[in-house]
């Protein structure tokens, strides 16, 4: 039988005094859990309070929650950035700890018990794993992170993706199995929050992000220090429980597990305690779950765009007669002014296939790739305050909200691949002209004007001007492309290319 144990303030006065041994170890876990935990970078402040709170929604919640952690030291080289020299930052923070625990020990020469070290440690583990585990079990839950796949996507070559994109649709592919991966988060972090059910939450916690790290580190995602981050807090939850654990389930015999919790004796202390824990769980539970309802409500996907692109136009077409300035361009696949295919979506995007025409591949992570200037020379360079590659872009002004240019800003369609050059239009139906623009950071001035007629069902005809401004007259047919994902396997599929 197993048994659990509290320990009050006096039982802990009345046991011997630790050892000077046990201390320095206690202080170096206690720095090394809280340097975790605690957001560092004043970058993270700032964005705090540049948020637009008028307009608050899930990815404000996310933003705060689910991505910072101690980035001091950045190495720019392919293993810095996705491999094992990316995890340099944690044994920095161990002997941090190690050099603050030193400086402890000299100064402090009265304290004889650190129980109290190791249950603040505790706390600060169980609230930060807890509500990143809600974020992303969120994200899953409502299918944000891997979000439904389209028309671009499914006519687009595997030589042309990133492993870390094809890991992506690799979930999306089944919403369920998505949403169950979710819902293991979000449950290991809800258990988290009571005292009573730590252990088990913290054991959940550690199958869940240690897998999240395994295939962060295997499909080069980026994101696999966070998630190993995640996975050592949920460790140092359920350290002290292993040997009674074992001792129950494998030797078969009587356990018993304690647990020191100071005693709030003083009412400012109380109302304290009650006012951050129960604030905290309203905002980063309850509210963030109301948010992420009306973001899924609303058609309100941040890897999305919600502006409907043309009624009755989303598909694969192909390009039936193709024109530039005046002269007739016949098919060819290696010719590098003609289109060779394109898609619509169901929002206001399109992407065109050309050969030859190559673009800067846009990257998403939660600032762990290489920014386009950051080349891989081997250098290692050091950030007193933290993570301020990803906390700098907040660091200038107030957010402003623009949702003018939501979609546009929205690179999903084409993040991590390549293959196409994806265009955002707007539409006017009346003069039917589509207006468009590049949706990549890096070729934004380059706009289309073309006009547009839909003579039959299925059929487009731009005659307009490209990007180079050149005229161009485009014939566009759709072909209706039966998926072999939309089938089971007792359906008898024909594919035809």
């Amino acid at each position: 039988m197993s048994e659990s144990h509290i320990i009050s303030e006096e039982s802990v006065a009345a046991q011997q005094s630790w050892s000077e041994r046990k201390k320095f170890w206690a202080h170096t876990l206690f720095i090394f859990i809280a340097l975790l935990c605690i957001p560092l970078d004043w970058g993270f402040y700032k964005m705090v309070y540049f948020i637009d709170y008028a307009h608050l929604n899930y990815r404000h919640m996310n933003e705060i929650v689910a991505f910072f952690n101690p980035q001091f030291i950045n190495i720019f080289s392919e293993s810095g950035f996705f491999g094992l020299a990316s995890f340099i930052n944690i044994p920095f923070v161990f002997l941090l700890g190690v050099i603050g625990s030193f400086i402890w020990g000299k100064l402090d020469k009265t304290t004889k018990d650190e129980r109290r070290l190791y249950y603040w440690a505790s706390v600060f583990a169980r609230y930060r794993v807890a509500y990143g585990a809600i974020a992303w079990g969120y994200k899953k839950m409502f299918l944000m992170q891997m979000p439904p796949q389209y028309e671009g996507l499914w006519n687009t070559e595997l030589l042309d993706f990133f492993a870390k994109r094809l890991y992506w649709e690799y979930i999306s592919v089944s919403m369920p199995y998505e949403f169950f991966l979710g819902f293991a988060e979000f449950f290991a972090g809800f258990l988290l929050l009571f005292r009573r059910t730590t252990t088990v939450g913290a054991l959940l916690a550690f199958i869940v992000f240690g897998n999240i790290a395994v295939s962060n580190l295997s499909y080069d995602i980026g994101e696999q220090v966070p998630s190993t981050i995640m996975a050592i807090l949920a460790v140092f939850l359920i350290w002290k429980d292993i040997p009674a654990v074992f001792q129950l389930l494998i030797k078969q015999k009587d356990s018993a597990v304690e647990h020191y919790y100071p005693e709030f004796r003083k009412k400012w202390q109380k109302y304290s305690r009650w006012t951050l824990k129960y604030g905290f769980n309203f905002i980063f539970v309850i509210l963030f779950f109301a948010l992420e309802v009306v973001g899924f409500t609303t058609n309100d996907f941040y890897k999305i765009p919600n502006t409907a692109g043309l009624e009755n136009s989303a598909g694969y077409y192909e390009v039936t007669e193709f024109r530039k300035n005046g002269e007739l361009i016949p098919y060819n696949p290696l010719d590098t002014a003609r289109w060779q295919n394109v898609t619509f979506e169901d929002w206001s995007s399109i992407g065109i296939k050309m050969t030859g025409k190559v673009r800067q591949i846009s990257m998403f992570a939660a600032g762990s790739y290489p920014r386009t200037h950051e080349v891989y020379n081997g250098e290692w360079h050091f950030y007193i305050e933290g993570d301020s590659r990803r906390y700098g872009k907040y660091a200038e002004k107030k957010e402003k909200h623009d949702p003018e240019n939501r979609d546009i800003n929205i690179d999903w369609e084409f993040a991590g691949m390549s293959g196409r050059n994806w265009f955002y239009y707007k539409a006017d139906t009346v003069e039917k002209v589509l207006y468009l623009q590049h949706k990549s950071r890096f070729h934004r001035e380059e706009k289309m004007i073309l006009k547009y007629e839909r003579p039959k069902d299925g059929r487009i005809i731009f005659n307009g001007i490209n990007e180079y401004q050149d005229s161009i007259y485009v014939v566009l047919d759709r072909s209706e492309r039966d998926y072999v994902l939309f089938h089971t396997r007792a359906d008898e599929v024909v594919w035809k290319p």
